[in-house]
């Protein structure tokens, strides 16, 4: 699995144990490592995706919210996070 994200996100996602955690805005980098990396799952946040609308296309992305804030309780950010990532976080 490979993270990118913003600054946030990927520390977040290193202290859960995610080593290919990257903090990228440039768009051109972002795509070459999506590209380069079909049979590999992408985990991004929807702040990245606004920046770069083609991520929607592959299948291989998965698009999460930026912030906690935007789950509606936190056992629904919890699951998502342990559907995505295979493991289980605390999440304070």
């Amino acid at each position: 699995m490979i993270v990118i994200g913003n600054k946030k996100f990927t520390l977040g996602m290193k202290l859960a144990g995610i080593k290919k955690s990257y903090f990228l805005e440039d768009r051109k980098k972002i795509l070459e490592i999506v590209k380069n990396n079909p049979q590999e799952l992408i985990v991004t946040n929807i702040s990245i995706a606004e920046k770069v609308p083609e991520l929607r296309e592959f299948k291989n992305v998965v698009i999460m919210p930026d912030d906690a804030k935007n789950f509606s309780n936190i056992d629904d950010l919890k699951e998502l996070i342990k559907s995505v990532v295979g493991i289980e976080i605390e999440v304070v």
